[in-house]
This record gives C-alpha cells, structure tokens and sequence, in this order.
C-alpha cells in the first residue's frame, strides 16, 4: 500500500501539513521548551507567530474540504434510490444526515459539501463521454484549497441562479472574478459583489427582486411579559437606508466624540479638549446596540416635536399619568398610555419635560387636571435663552444638537418644588437626563456657568466638573459644593 504522500489526492493535505508543523515550530519564542499540549504551546508563541499559524491551518482548513467535497458529492451520487443505497445501508436517511453525522457539524453544513462537490466534480455525458465541471474556475479554485466551501457554495448559487438569463461569456467572466476575490473579500464580501453581478447580469431582473424585497418589508412592535418595547422588522433598501443612514449619523457621531476625548489626532483636537474630556466618570458608557436604540428614540422624540412633522404627527401626543399624591411624595407609579408596564415617579418627571409628552395629573376626588403644557413645562422663549447659553446639551463633551435636547429643571418640579424659571433650567439630551435621574448628579448654577456634581458612588470626593457652554471660554475656578449639595439632601 503506497505511502499517503505518494497518493496524488492527498498531495496538497500533506503539503499543507508540512507547512503547518514549520510555521508551528518556527512560531516558538526563542529558547522555549515546547510544551505536551497544544495550549501549551500556544502561549509560548510571538504575536506574529500566531499569525502565521492561523494562515496554515486555514490552508489545511481548505485542502481538507477540497477532499470532503467530492467526497459527499460521490457518497450523495450513491445514496440515491435504485444505486448503492450507502446512507440507507448505514443507517440514515440521507447522505447530508451521515455526513453531518461523521464530521460532527451540522446538517447544512453537509448539503453544502455535497452541493459544492457536486458542482465542482467533472460530469459525464450519456455517451460516457467524461466532461468538464459545470463550474471550471471554481474548481480549481476549490481544489487548489484557495476557496473554502463557504465561499464556493455563495458562488455557485449565484451562478445557478443568474445562468438562465445571463450571457455565457459574461457567466464566465463573473465566475472568474469571484474566484479571484474570494480569497480578498470573504464570504462576506462576496454577498455584496454577487449583488452587484446578480444585477449586471440580469438587469431586467432588478425590478422585480426589488418588489419581492419590498413586498417583504415588516415592522413590528409589542411589549413583551417583562415590560420591554420589543421591535422586529425588515426594510427594503429604499425604505431602510434613510432609517440606517439616520442611526448610522447619530451613533456615529457620539463614536467620533468619545474616540477623539480619549485620542485627539491634532493640535487642534488637543487644544479644544475640556478638562473633563478624558474624565472616566464622564466616559462613553454605552454599548453600540444601545446607542442605536437611543438614536431611534431621539428620531422619534425631535419628529413628535417638530413643527414641520407630518400632520398626524403634530396631532400625536404621549400621555403620561400619575396620581397626584404619588407626584408629591415621590411614592408610588404612574403610566403611559398604550404601554402595559408601568415607570417610576422620576420617569415620569422626565417624560413631562419631553417634546411631544402630556403629563396628565389626577387626584382622588377631584378632575382630572392638564398642567404640564402652561405650567409645568418650560416655554418656546425659555428653551431658545437655556440654548443660547448652553448651546445644545450642556453635559460635559457631548455634541448632541439643541434638537435633540430636553429642559430640565435643575430644582425638580415635584422633589424640590422648583420653578420653571431661567436659573433653574438647563438643556439635555435625553441619554444624559436619564444619567442625572438614574445615578443621582447635581447640577448647579454659578456666575452663569453650569456645573455637574457627580454622585459620591462615581466619585468620593464630589468634584464639580464644567458643562457646556454655546461659545468656548473659560470657566471660573469650580465652586464649593458643599452647600449646594446639603440644600439639593434636604
């Protein structure tokens, strides 16, 4: 029986092998004992000795499939009523289910292999004349372990798909290319440039795939058993690229803001960094799926608010409830109108300082009464002076536009029986309300600055740090907060 190395199968496995064991050896720090196990070994690698590992044995990753593919396709071939019957004689229904079974993955793991093997593998004509695969690039491409299957099978089904309607010259060519980018782009890269082909190739089918996708488009919304607004859906590319382009801005920005405090890549990034820039109290905290509800939300909140909104829009209301001795002592609940689950006394506080927000106070024995929009809430004229001070959010380094932004009563309304008034109103957006609310930061006013007193469980000692400002300038030197503080504890 000849040697594994003299069979011409497996020639590329046992290259790819022999650069394996090199790349391993040669990874090694210098003088290091190899180890008896592979982790062993592992930590006693450079950085770009990994590296050089991870690229053979994804060589060898590909050689193997190369062999596993016309493997699963014979085994498939054979598996079939009224031939050998071998999935059936070994006991499965399928030769994807045995194939699945033996390799220990998964069950379309193992349509792919028979699918790609199959596609890649030559044909035989009824003369018995043996002809060439139905795919020649892809498989050399494949059988050289230069395509993995994953990649092959995107491939192929673009191929297959677009091949009724495509020239055959121009087939060949689009074969061709993804072959050559496969190992560049990914499978990944390749969904975007098969997208791209599907429509060069098949141009009088772009209309009518983008009336399937459009057809398509859902969104859903419903509170789920534990309170949370859940959303589910799927836009169509015209639909959803000014959603995803909205979002993407948003969160992109907030990105840019925090990136830039912690790495200012010019002078003048350094120069106009405040002092609380590179303050960890005051950091991005936020992950990027959070960030994306919290732009959606603000989406919302400035379209319920703006004058220009469609009509219905303008009409549109959130209805916040809460009783009025709950309001007073700050024990008890309140809730929205079309939401189940009902939100805390402070939620409710916040809500009523938000464009597009009605609170509604009722009070046992009495009417209902309607006083967040006359004097509950900040006037038009009053947020237009907090913004000319402010400039937007007056959080410490936040970039939100005075759009999305909210008038907050420093003093609040119900807690400490403040005024809307001048003095006691400051501008945030609505992630930073909720940090004020939620964590329990004071804010005070001195000499026409606004200052952020962080809670002691952020910060022990209580130092104020400055806020925003609509023109840059220097601010005083931080007040005492003592006495602020002791009078917000009463």
């Amino acid at each position: 029986m000849p040697e594994p190395a003299e069979i011409p199968a497996l020639t590329g496995v046992s290259a790819a092998t022999i650069g394996l064991d090199e790349a391993w050896a040669g990874a090694l720090v210098a003088g290091a004992v190899r180890a008896v196990d592979a982790a062993g070994d592992v930590r006693l690698m450079s950085a770009d000795g990994l590296v050089r590992v991870t690229e053979a044995l994804g060589e060898l990753f590909r050689r193997v499939q190369a062999l596993q593919a016309p493997v699963a396709a014979e085994l498939a071939a054979r598996s079939r009523p009224g031939t050998d019957e071998v999935a059936r004689k070994h006991g499965f229904s399928s030769a994807e289910h045995l194939i699945a079974s033996a390799t220990g993955g998964r069950y379309r793991e193992a349509v792919k292999l028979v699918a790609v093997g199959a596609a890649t593998a030559p044909r035989a004509a009824f003369t018995g004349e043996v002809l060439p695969p139905k795919h020649p690039h892809l498989a050399r491409a494949v059988a050289a372990g230069a395509v993995c299957v994953d990649a092959a099978d995107v491939i192929r089904r673009f191929l297959d798909g677009v091949a009724p309607r495509a020239d055959r010259v121009e087939l060949g060519e689009a074969e061709a290319f993804l072959v050559e980018r496969a190992p560049v782009v990914g499978v990944d890269g390749l969904h975007r440039l098969v997208k791209l082909l599907q429509a060069r190739l098949d141009p009088d089918g772009v209309k009518p795939r983008e009336d399937e996708l459009r057809g398509a488009r859902e969104f859903r919304i419903w509170e789920d058993e534990h309170g949370m607004i859940r959303f589910k859906g799927a836009a169509d590319p015209v639909s959803g690229a000014p959603i995803k382009l909205a979002i993407e801005t948003l969160v992109g920005a907030e990105l840019h803001r925090a990136r830039d405090a912690k790495h200012p890549r010019t002078e003048a990034d350094r120069d106009s960094r405040s002092d609380g820039d590179d303050d960890d109290v005051l950091g991005e905290q936020r992950t990027i799926a959070q960030m994306n509800l919290d732009a959606l939300a603000d989406l919302a909140r400035h379209s319920l608010g703006a004058v220009d909104a469609p009509a219905p829009l303008r009409q549109a209301m959130v209805v916040a409830r809460i009783d009025g001795e709950a309001l007073e002592t700050g024990r008890g609940y309140g809730t929205i109108d079309g939401i189940e689950q009902p939100v805390s006394v402070s939620s409710i506080q916040e809500l009523a300082m938000s464009a597009g927000i009605s609170p509604l106070y009722v009070g046992e024995g009495r009417e209902n009464l309607q006083l967040g929009r006359s004097r509950r809430l900040f006037s038009q004229a009053q947020k237009l002076v907090l913004t000319e001070r402010d400039g937007g959010c007056a959080w410490p380094g936040c970039t939100r536009p005075p759009s999305h932004t909210q008038a907050h009563h420093i003093r609040w309304w119900s807690r400490h029986q403040g005024r809307t008034d001048f003095d006691n109103g400051i501008m945030l957006c609505a992630h930073h309300h909720h940090r004020v609310h939620d964590d329990g930061w004071a804010i005070l006013i001195d000499q026409g600055y606004t200052w952020f007193v962080p809670p002691a469980h952020l910060d022990p000692s209580r130092r104020p740090r400055a806020g925003n400002r609509r023109l840059p300038s220097i601010a005083p030197p931080p007040p005492d907060a003592t006495a602020f503080l002791a009078l917000a504890a009463a």
